[in-house]
């Protein structure tokens, strides 16, 4: 019965007639689904290509020197040293430039929390052997804390000491030899 009810109730019902849709109705109806695909899509594509393009012009070092004291180098004197030692140095990765990185980690800070996160930083630059110069204020109290100076430090300017550093392990930075050639000629222009 309830089939020759639906039967009489649906006797004049038509299909639709599939509607034809113009090609700026078809591009609103796909960006209307689409949209925020198409949003993820690009910023993904931003995210990744940033990435790339700050792989690809990341500024290797050829020579690092850590500056461990108490009061922060000014501008000019990280300048002087690291034109210093650029004359002085050679392009040990190839890239056509002599580029010299002054690390500074400040030991007597106020705030307690920034010289611990000072000190990490020099933990895990010494870890890493990244620097292989240290500029000093104190290398006996540096050396009796870290242990990891060659015993052949040297007196400079303003009361600093340019020191250089030991490797008991495999580890070793890729230039040691020209870092060990640049200690040379930073030992006769000392003389």
């Amino acid at each position: 019965m309830a089939s020759e009810y639906l039967r009489w109730k649906y006797k004049d019902v038509q299909p639709n007639k599939p509607v034809t849709r113009t090609k700026k109705q078809r591009r609103q109806n796909w960006w209307h689904y689409h949209k925020w695909h198409v949003i993820l899509g690009l910023a993904a594509v931003c995210i990744a290509g940033n990435l790339v393009w700050h792989t690809l012009t990341q500024v290797h070092p050829d020579y690092q020197i850590a500056y461990v004291a108490a009061a922060p180098l000014s501008e000019e004197e990280t300048a002087v040293w690291e034109e210093k030692l650029a004359v002085l140095g050679t392009d040990c990765n190839g890239d056509g430039k002599i580029v010299v990185q002054v690390n500074q980690y400040l030991s007597a800070q106020e705030d307690v929390m920034y010289a611990a996160a000072s000190n990490v930083r020099l933990m895990a630059d010494l870890d890493a052997c990244e620097s292989y110069f240290f500029l000093l204020e104190d290398p006996d109290g540096f050396q009796e804390g870290y242990e990891v100076l060659q015993e052949d430090w040297f007196p400079v300017e303003n009361g600093l000491y340019l020191a250089r550093r030991t490797f008991w392990e495999n580890r070793v930075p890729k230039n040691i030899e020209d870092c060990g050639a640049l200690w040379e000629r930073l030992r006769k222009e000392a003389a």
